[in-house]
């Protein structure tokens, strides 16, 4: 199991840190963080199995650190730690997701207790992996979607096979590659024809990524129903309450 402890006090990390280690099962890999930003940027490359942290951190608190982590996929469980004895920071965390609620100073027992049932919880070695790859997949795929994107690239730039992000991509969406990329890319047409209406339709389609524009007609239509130009003037008949 890999853990990620963030405290910004440093003698308390410490302690933490130790504490963490002689409760977790032999094996488990267990890394610290002196705030959000640093634990933030070491999750993008150790994607802890689960995250132990201060909530009362300057700068960013552990409710944004929670917050961050979970929107972009770098951890699902957490553990807050916190010296306040408040129902109100009770429910908080828990809308956050969170796994369970400890009071400073932790009681060993209690944490070997929790972290076994964690551990329990866990999916298997190769169903995570599995997640965080397609997690990445999605994510990179949304942000480039402008751009030149083939299973073939993604799978030079993952280091995968091309079939298995397929199924992974499949597992994760329930469609496949190319249909989630052209709905996705509609989708962002279909808002720049309603918001950019000095874009001509053509341009449109380059900016979402496809620079064919008969081919963009073609697609356009698959998703939407109908063709961009169709699509547009639909849109500012409504805005005119025609």
């Amino acid at each position: 199991m890999k853990l990620l402890i963030v405290d910004d006090e440093p003698i308390i990390l410490r302690g933490l840190v130790k504490v963490i280690r002689d409760s977790a099962s032999p094996g488990s890999d267990v890394r610290s963080a002196g705030n959000a930003y640093e634990a933030i940027e070491l999750m993008k490359t150790y994607r802890p199995d689960v995250t132990v942290t201060d909530l009362h951190m300057p700068e960013r608190s552990g409710f944004e650190l929670m917050k961050e982590a979970k929107e972009v996929g770098l951890c699902e469980r957490f553990i807050v730690l916190t010296g306040h004895d408040d129902f109100e920071y009770v429910r908080q965390a828990l809308r956050y997701g969170v796994v369970d609620y400890l009071l400073k100073p932790i009681d060993k027992i209690e944490m070997s207790v929790l972290l076994s049932k964690i551990e329990d919880l866990l999916p298997s070695d190769a169903d995570q992996e599995g997640k965080q790859h397609a997690k990445r997949i999605l994510s990179y795929t949304k942000a480039n979607y402008m751009n030149d994107l083939s299973l073939d690239h993604l799978a030079d730039l993952m280091k995968l096979h091309p079939s298995y992000i397929s199924s992974l991509f499949k597992k994760e969406t329930g469609d496949t590659f190319v249909n989630y990329l052209n709905a996705f890319r509609i989708k962002e047409a279909q808002s720049l024809l309603e918001t950019h209406r000095h874009l001509s339709v053509n341009e449109i389609g380059r900016r979402v990524g496809i620079e064919n524009k008969h081919y963009f007609n073609k697609v356009f239509k698959k998703y939407a129903g109908l063709t961009p130009g169709a699509y547009r003037d639909k849109k500012n008949d409504e805005r005119c309450g025609g």
